[in-house]
Protein backbone atom coordinates (compact mmCIF):
# COMPACT_ATOMS: atom_id res chain seq x y z
CA UNK A 1 0.00 0.00 0.00
CA UNK A 2 2.55 2.39 0.91
CA UNK A 3 4.73 1.67 -2.71
CA UNK A 4 0.96 2.35 -4.56
CA UNK A 5 0.82 5.80 -2.38
CA UNK A 6 4.53 6.39 -2.97
CA UNK A 7 4.08 5.77 -6.60
CA UNK A 8 1.11 7.88 -7.01
CA UNK A 9 2.31 11.07 -5.19
CA UNK A 10 5.39 10.49 -7.64
CA UNK A 11 3.28 10.59 -11.01
CA UNK A 12 1.40 14.18 -9.52
CA UNK A 13 4.98 15.22 -8.88
CA UNK A 14 6.30 14.31 -12.14
CA UNK A 15 3.43 16.19 -13.63
CA UNK A 16 3.75 19.49 -12.02
CA UNK A 17 7.28 19.27 -12.55
CA UNK A 18 6.73 19.51 -16.65
CA UNK A 19 4.04 22.09 -16.03
CA UNK A 20 6.28 24.46 -14.92
CA UNK A 21 9.37 23.39 -17.03
CA UNK A 22 11.96 22.78 -14.10
CA UNK A 23 12.20 20.05 -11.92
CA UNK A 24 13.92 18.26 -8.83
CA UNK A 25 14.59 20.22 -5.39
CA UNK A 26 11.23 22.35 -5.01
CA UNK A 27 9.06 19.23 -6.29
CA UNK A 28 10.68 15.97 -5.21
CA UNK A 29 11.85 17.27 -1.73
CA UNK A 30 8.27 18.47 -0.41
CA UNK A 31 6.34 15.60 -2.30
CA UNK A 32 9.18 12.69 -0.57
CA UNK A 33 8.24 15.19 2.88
CA UNK A 34 4.26 14.86 2.50
CA UNK A 35 4.23 11.85 1.08
CA UNK A 36 6.07 10.58 4.63
CA UNK A 37 3.96 12.41 6.43
CA UNK A 38 0.76 11.43 5.28
CA UNK A 39 1.61 7.59 5.03
CA UNK A 40 0.83 6.11 8.52
CA UNK A 41 3.09 3.84 10.47
CA UNK A 42 6.04 5.03 8.47
CA UNK A 43 9.30 7.09 10.13
CA UNK A 44 9.97 10.41 9.10
CA UNK A 45 13.49 10.68 7.30
CA UNK A 46 15.62 13.32 8.69
CA UNK A 47 16.02 16.10 5.86
CA UNK A 48 19.36 15.25 4.65
CA UNK A 49 17.97 12.13 3.60
CA UNK A 50 15.10 13.16 1.62
CA UNK A 51 17.76 15.72 -0.18
CA UNK A 52 20.13 12.91 -0.98
CA UNK A 53 16.71 11.13 -2.21
CA UNK A 54 15.44 14.45 -4.48
CA UNK A 55 19.40 14.29 -5.71
CA UNK A 56 19.37 10.86 -6.77
CA UNK A 57 15.94 11.24 -8.92
CA UNK A 58 17.82 14.74 -10.21
CA UNK A 59 20.45 12.84 -11.46
CA UNK A 60 18.61 9.98 -13.30
CA UNK A 61 16.14 12.78 -14.99
CA UNK A 62 18.85 15.26 -16.17
CA UNK A 63 22.05 13.04 -17.42
CA UNK A 64 20.75 12.04 -20.73
CA UNK A 65 19.58 15.15 -21.65
CA UNK A 66 22.77 16.97 -20.77
CA UNK A 67 25.15 14.52 -22.70
CA UNK A 68 23.11 15.48 -25.44
CA UNK A 69 23.51 19.25 -24.63
CA UNK A 70 26.98 18.84 -24.55
CA UNK A 71 27.53 17.64 -28.14
CA UNK A 72 26.59 21.56 -29.21
CA UNK A 73 29.91 23.55 -29.32
CA UNK A 74 28.49 26.98 -28.04
CA UNK A 75 28.65 29.67 -25.42
CA UNK A 76 26.86 27.00 -23.23
CA UNK A 77 29.08 24.81 -22.39
CA UNK A 78 32.07 27.53 -20.97
CA UNK A 79 29.06 29.27 -19.13
CA UNK A 80 28.12 26.20 -17.76
CA UNK A 81 32.12 25.18 -16.83
CA UNK A 82 32.41 28.65 -14.76
CA UNK A 83 29.39 28.07 -12.85
CA UNK A 84 30.56 24.27 -11.66
CA UNK A 85 33.86 25.09 -10.88
CA UNK A 86 32.59 28.25 -8.88
CA UNK A 87 30.17 25.43 -7.06
CA UNK A 88 32.28 22.68 -6.64
CA UNK A 89 34.21 24.08 -3.14
CA UNK A 90 31.24 25.36 -1.88
CA UNK A 91 29.26 22.19 -2.40
CA UNK A 92 31.71 20.31 -0.68
CA UNK A 93 31.79 22.81 2.33
CA UNK A 94 28.12 22.95 2.29
CA UNK A 95 27.46 18.94 2.74
CA UNK A 96 29.70 18.95 5.60
CA UNK A 97 27.70 21.95 7.40
CA UNK A 98 24.54 20.30 6.27
CA UNK A 99 25.36 17.13 8.70
CA UNK A 100 25.68 19.79 11.73
CA UNK A 101 22.23 21.28 11.28
CA UNK A 102 18.53 20.39 12.33
CA UNK A 103 16.26 19.43 10.49
CA UNK A 104 14.26 22.57 11.82
CA UNK A 105 17.46 24.86 10.80
CA UNK A 106 17.32 22.98 7.01
CA UNK A 107 13.75 23.68 6.91
CA UNK A 108 13.64 26.89 7.54
CA UNK A 109 16.55 27.84 5.04
CA UNK A 110 14.48 25.73 2.50
CA UNK A 111 11.61 27.99 3.24
CA UNK A 112 13.06 31.27 2.49
CA UNK A 113 14.99 30.20 -0.45
CA UNK A 114 11.60 29.40 -2.37
CA UNK A 115 9.61 31.87 -1.02
CA UNK A 116 12.40 34.25 -2.36
CA UNK A 117 12.29 32.99 -5.80
CA UNK A 118 8.49 32.65 -6.07
CA UNK A 119 8.49 36.33 -4.84
CA UNK A 120 11.04 36.60 -7.51
CA UNK A 121 9.50 34.46 -10.82
CA UNK A 122 6.14 36.10 -9.52
CA UNK A 123 6.69 39.86 -9.70
CA UNK A 124 9.67 39.63 -12.16
CA UNK A 125 10.05 40.15 -16.14
CA UNK A 126 12.63 38.29 -18.00
CA UNK A 127 14.22 40.72 -20.64
CA UNK A 128 13.99 39.35 -23.94
CA UNK A 129 17.25 38.54 -26.18
CA UNK A 130 17.79 37.39 -29.60
CA UNK A 131 20.16 34.16 -29.78
CA UNK A 132 22.51 36.31 -32.19
CA UNK A 133 23.31 39.11 -30.08
CA UNK A 134 24.68 36.26 -27.30
CA UNK A 135 27.86 37.09 -25.72
CA UNK A 136 29.85 35.62 -23.07
CA UNK A 137 28.34 36.69 -19.88
CA UNK A 138 30.46 38.43 -17.21
CA UNK A 139 32.93 36.00 -15.48
CA UNK A 140 32.53 37.97 -12.15
CA UNK A 141 28.37 36.99 -12.07
CA UNK A 142 28.76 33.54 -13.13
CA UNK A 143 31.01 32.61 -10.10
CA UNK A 144 28.64 34.49 -7.65
CA UNK A 145 25.75 32.28 -9.10
CA UNK A 146 27.78 28.96 -9.07
CA UNK A 147 28.57 29.92 -5.54
CA UNK A 148 25.33 30.56 -4.45
CA UNK A 149 23.37 27.25 -6.71
CA UNK A 150 26.24 25.11 -4.96
CA UNK A 151 25.63 25.96 -1.58
CA UNK A 152 22.01 25.70 -2.11
CA UNK A 153 22.41 22.09 -3.91
CA UNK A 154 23.89 20.74 -1.11
CA UNK A 155 21.74 22.25 1.46
CA UNK A 156 18.64 22.25 0.18
CA UNK A 157 18.35 20.21 -2.91
CA UNK A 158 17.68 23.43 -4.84
CA UNK A 159 20.57 24.34 -7.34
CA UNK A 160 18.93 23.74 -10.50
CA UNK A 161 16.64 25.87 -13.28
CA UNK A 162 14.59 26.74 -10.08
CA UNK A 163 17.32 29.06 -8.66
CA UNK A 164 19.30 29.66 -11.95
CA UNK A 165 16.66 30.54 -14.12
CA UNK A 166 15.86 33.51 -12.61
CA UNK A 167 19.47 34.39 -11.88
CA UNK A 168 20.81 33.86 -14.85
CA UNK A 169 17.54 35.50 -16.69
CA UNK A 170 17.00 38.54 -14.52
CA UNK A 171 20.80 39.20 -13.27
CA UNK A 172 22.70 37.75 -15.79
CA UNK A 173 20.79 38.68 -18.67
CA UNK A 174 20.70 35.56 -20.80
CA UNK A 175 17.96 34.28 -23.29
CA UNK A 176 16.06 31.66 -21.68
CA UNK A 177 16.71 29.10 -24.22
CA UNK A 178 20.39 29.26 -23.45
CA UNK A 179 19.46 29.22 -19.78
CA UNK A 180 17.40 26.46 -20.25
CA UNK A 181 20.49 23.92 -21.95
CA UNK A 182 23.18 25.32 -18.90
CA UNK A 183 20.73 24.50 -16.33
CA UNK A 184 20.63 21.05 -17.78
CA UNK A 185 24.55 20.60 -17.79
CA UNK A 186 24.62 22.65 -14.21
CA UNK A 187 22.25 20.17 -13.17
CA UNK A 188 23.36 16.73 -14.18
CA UNK A 189 27.04 17.85 -12.52
CA UNK A 190 26.12 19.38 -9.35
CA UNK A 191 23.52 17.11 -8.41
CA UNK A 192 26.55 14.10 -9.01
CA UNK A 193 28.62 15.81 -7.14
CA UNK A 194 26.40 17.22 -4.57
CA UNK A 195 24.95 13.63 -3.92
CA UNK A 196 28.57 12.26 -3.55
CA UNK A 197 29.36 14.74 -1.31
CA UNK A 198 26.41 14.93 0.88
CA UNK A 199 26.22 11.21 1.12
CA UNK A 200 29.74 11.06 2.26
CA UNK A 201 29.31 13.22 4.98
CA UNK A 202 26.55 11.51 6.13
CA UNK A 203 27.75 8.69 6.59
CA UNK A 204 31.20 9.47 7.89
CA UNK A 205 28.80 11.10 10.72
CA UNK A 206 26.08 8.91 11.32
CA UNK A 207 27.40 5.89 9.84
CA UNK A 208 25.42 3.02 8.00
CA UNK A 209 22.94 2.85 10.88
CA UNK A 210 21.92 5.89 10.23
CA UNK A 211 20.33 5.21 6.87
CA UNK A 212 17.00 3.55 6.67
CA UNK A 213 17.18 1.10 3.31
CA UNK A 214 13.49 1.31 3.40
CA UNK A 215 12.75 4.98 3.23
CA UNK A 216 15.83 4.93 0.74
CA UNK A 217 13.83 2.00 -1.50
CA UNK A 218 10.35 4.39 -1.08
CA UNK A 219 12.52 7.49 -1.57
CA UNK A 220 14.05 6.37 -5.05
CA UNK A 221 10.34 4.80 -6.10
CA UNK A 222 8.74 8.03 -5.91
CA UNK A 223 11.42 9.53 -7.60
CA UNK A 224 11.92 7.54 -10.40
CA UNK A 225 8.20 7.93 -11.30
CA UNK A 226 8.08 11.53 -11.07
CA UNK A 227 10.97 11.72 -13.55
CA UNK A 228 9.71 9.63 -15.79
CA UNK A 229 6.32 11.07 -15.84
CA UNK A 230 8.13 14.45 -16.07
CA UNK A 231 9.48 12.89 -19.55
CA UNK A 232 6.10 11.88 -20.82
CA UNK A 233 4.44 14.80 -19.77
CA UNK A 234 6.33 17.83 -20.89
CA UNK A 235 5.45 16.60 -24.54
CA UNK A 236 2.10 17.64 -23.95
CA UNK A 237 2.36 20.76 -21.93
CA UNK A 238 4.63 22.70 -24.14
CA UNK A 239 1.63 24.68 -26.02
CA UNK A 240 1.28 26.74 -22.40
CA UNK A 241 2.20 29.98 -22.16
CA UNK A 242 5.24 30.95 -20.78
CA UNK A 243 4.24 34.18 -18.87
CA UNK A 244 1.08 32.47 -17.38
CA UNK A 245 3.77 29.28 -16.28
CA UNK A 246 5.87 32.10 -14.84
CA UNK A 247 3.09 33.28 -13.09
CA UNK A 248 1.95 29.80 -11.72
CA UNK A 249 4.96 29.14 -10.69
CA UNK A 250 5.69 31.69 -8.48
CA UNK A 251 2.09 31.33 -6.73
CA UNK A 252 3.31 27.32 -6.41
CA UNK A 253 6.61 28.30 -4.49
CA UNK A 254 4.95 31.13 -2.69
CA UNK A 255 3.06 28.66 -1.22
CA UNK A 256 5.34 25.86 -0.57
CA UNK A 257 7.33 28.44 1.15
CA UNK A 258 4.13 28.93 3.34
CA UNK A 259 3.36 25.00 3.70
CA UNK A 260 7.27 24.39 5.05
CA UNK A 261 7.17 27.07 7.56
CA UNK A 262 4.08 25.72 9.02
CA UNK A 263 5.15 22.85 9.14
CA UNK A 264 8.51 24.27 11.01
CA UNK A 265 5.84 25.57 13.81
CA UNK A 266 3.84 23.01 13.61
CA UNK A 267 6.35 20.20 14.35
Amino acid sequence: MHFLYFILTGALTGFFMALFGIGGGAFIVPAIDAAFLAVPNTTHPPFQLIVIGSLCTIVIASMPRAIQTLKQVQVERFTALILILSALPFIIGSSVVATQLSDGVLRIGFAIIIGLIGLWTFFGKTPSHSQKALKKPPVRKLITVGAISGISSALFGLGGATLLMPLLTMWVSLPIAVCVDISIIFVAATSIISLSSLSLAWAGVHGSNGINSAEIILILILGIVAAITQLFATKRLKRMNDRLRQKLLGIYLISLCAWVMYRVLTS
